[in-house]
């Protein structure tokens, strides 16, 4: 799992631009695993904003991000939903 810090600041950044849900995925999102990363998935942060998100998220966390836009609908999103732990929003 992520840190207590982590989880703030990604909920607080969550807050800042509306976002209507993050999914943490992958290896963070086992208690079992020591992850190098953090795998989250987004939905509802507008295109012009997305990259200023994500690069306050790498700022503001302990460990490097990937982040995927749920908006673009893919078996992989659709994996996403499915197996990872929602941290922030309503399904």
């Amino acid at each position: 799992m992520i840190s207590e810090k982590d989880k703030k600041a990604i909920l607080d950044l969550a807050k800042k631009y509306k976002v209507k849900r993050v999914i943490l995925f992958g290896s963070a999102s086992k208690d079992k695993i020591k992850s190098r990363d953090i795998d989250l998935a987004v939905e509802g942060v507008p295109d012009k904003l997305f990259f200023k998100f994500y690069s306050e998220l790498m700022f503001s966390l302990s460990k490097p991000v990937d982040l995927v836009d749920l908006r673009k609908k893919s078996k992989f999103t659709e994996i996403i939903t499915a197996e990872g732990i929602q941290i922030y929003g309503q399904s």
